[in-house]
């Protein structure tokens, strides 16, 4: 597998480079699985009597693969982000009726 691997691009490469476009069917699943996941975390604030809440978010995103260096060593080549936001909630009951009463 390590055969395959490609080197970093020289800097006259670079100048060469536009930008990088993602495949939109992975992002599109990877953005799935984000919201599988932020509903997970949300479902955690069920205790609180509040019915309409924000929750703050925070999403640290890390991409990587590996690349040979210059001296033909294969290096881990990581990129990072991260996301803050707030997220606007309300808790959904089964019987509106029988909800909690906030003063």
């Amino acid at each position: 597998m390590t055969d395959k691997i490609t080197r970093f691009t020289t800097s006259d490469e670079r100048d060469n480079i536009a930008g990088i476009e993602l495949d939109p069917t992975d992002v599109d699943h990877f953005m799935d699985q984000l919201r599988k996941g932020l509903v997970e975390a949300a479902a955690d604030h069920v205790t609180a009597v509040q019915g309409n809440f924000a929750l703050r978010a925070e999403t640290t995103i890390r991409l990587s693969r590996p690349v040979r260096d210059d001296d033909g060593n294969v290096v881990d080549h990581v990129g990072r982000g991260m996301l803050e936001g707030t997220l606007k909630a309300r808790k959904v009951f089964i019987d509106p009726s029988k909800a909690p009463v906030v003063e």
